[in-house]
C-alpha cells in the first residue's frame, strides 16, 4: 500500500509539473493597449500562446506562456517593445511652487526637446528606438563669442528597412525641430539591430508537437514527463490489480474452507463417530 501511494503522489507531481510548464506569465505590465496589440500580433505570428489583461487606468498586461517567455522577450527587444516612455513638455515644466534656476530652466528645455524629437523618430518604419542629444548655443560673457547649437542622433533600426535613404529627411526633422541648428551640426548614427532568426537558436524554435506549441528542447522534457505519468499510472493499476486478486484469493479460499466444513458428519455426544452401515451382500449368481 506505502509503495502505491508514492507512485500515486509521483503521478500527480508530475501532472502538476506539466501543467504547470504549459501556463501562462506576465510578459509586460502597465502598457496601453496599442502597444500590447502590437506586441500580441508580433508574438503570434510566430507561433506563441500570448494574450492580454486588462488592468487599471486603461493600461494592459501581456501574458505569454511560460515555454516562449525567454524567445518572446529577446524577439520584442529587437522590435523596440515595449516602447520607451518619452517625457511632453507639459510633464517636464510642470507648474510647481519652487523658482527655478536659468540653468536648470535651460537644461530642462534641452531634455523636453531631445524627447520630443527622439519620439517622433522612433515612429519612423524600421527604427527600434531612437536617442537625440542637443547643444544649444551658449555665449561666453568675456569674449562675446557663440557656441552654435548642434545635435546627434543614435538610431538603431532593423535590417531590411532602408534606413539610411532617411537620413536627409532625419536631419532635415531635427534642424528645424531646434533654433539657429544648421544642417551641417546635425551628425545620425547607424546601428542595425540583430536579426530575429539569429537570436532563435535551433533549440529554441517553436514547434507544433501532439497539437502543443513548444520547443525542440521542451520535446524530450515533455516526453521525459509523459513516460513518468505512463510508469506511475502503469504501477499503480498493477499494484491495484494485485490488492485486487489477493483480495479474491483470500475470499475463495474461505468460501471453500466453510463449504467443506459443512459437508464433515458432526461427531456424536460420546465423541465416536457414528458406525458406518454395512454394506449389503449381494446373492452369488448360479
Amino acid at each position: 500500500m506505502k509503495i502505491g501511494k508514492k507512485l500515486r503522489n509521483l503521478a500527480l507531481g508530475a501532472l502538476l509539473l506539466a501543467v504547470t510548464g504549459c501556463g501562462k506569465s506576465p510578459l509586460y505590465s502597465n502598457v496601453s493597449e496599442r502597444q500590447a496589440n502590437e506586441m500580441i500580433s508580433i508574438l503570434r505570428t510566430r507561433n506563441m500562446e500570448v494574450g492580454k489583461i486588462a488592468g487599471a487606468e486603461n493600461m494592459w498586461t501581456v501574458m505569454v506562456a511560460n515555454t516562449d517567455f525567454s524567445n518572446a522577450v529577446e524577439i520584442l527587444n529587437l522590435f523596440g517593445y515595449p516602447r520607451d516612455d518619452f517625457s511632453t513638455l507639459g510633464k517636464v515644466f510642470q507648474k510647481s511652487g519652487l523658482v527655478s534656476s536659468p540653468t536648470e530652466e535651460r537644461a530642462r528645455f534641452m531634455y523636453a526637446i531631445s524627447e520630443s524629437i527622439s519620439e517622433t523618430i522612433s515612429h519612423i518604419t524600421g527604427v527600434v528606438t531612437a536617442r537625440v542629444n542637443i547643444v544649444l548655443p551658449t555665449t561666453n560673457n568675456f569674449t562675446e563669442a557663440i557656441t552654435p547649437s548642434s545635435a546627434s542622433v543614435f538610431i538603431l533600426y532593423r535590417q531590411g528597412t532602408n534606413i539610411e535613404d532617411s537620413v536627409r529627411d532625419i536631419k532635415n526633422l531635427v534642424t528645424n525641430s531646434i533654433e539657429g541648428l544648421s544642417y551641417d551640426k546635425v551628425s545620425v548614427a547607424l546601428f542595425q539591430a540583430p536579426v530575429v532568426s539569429d537570436v532563435i537558436s535551433e533549440g529554441n524554435q517553436m514547434i507544433n508537437f501532439l497539437g502543443i506549441h513548444m520547443t525542440h528542447s521542451s520535446i524530450w522534457v515533455f516526453l521525459l514527463l509523459l513516460l513518468i505519468v505512463v510508469a506511475a499510472v502503469a504501477a499503480i493499476s498493477f499494484v491495484g490489480a494485485k490488492i485486487l486478486y489477493d483480495y479474491m484469493t483470500v475470499k475463495r479460499d474461505e468460501k471453500e474452507r466453510r463449504k467443506a466444513s459443512a459437508i464433515v458428519p458432526e461427531e456424536t455426544s460420546e465423541g465416536e463417530k457414528p458406525a458406518e452401515s454395512p454394506e449389503k451382500i449381494e446373492p452369488e449368481a448360479e
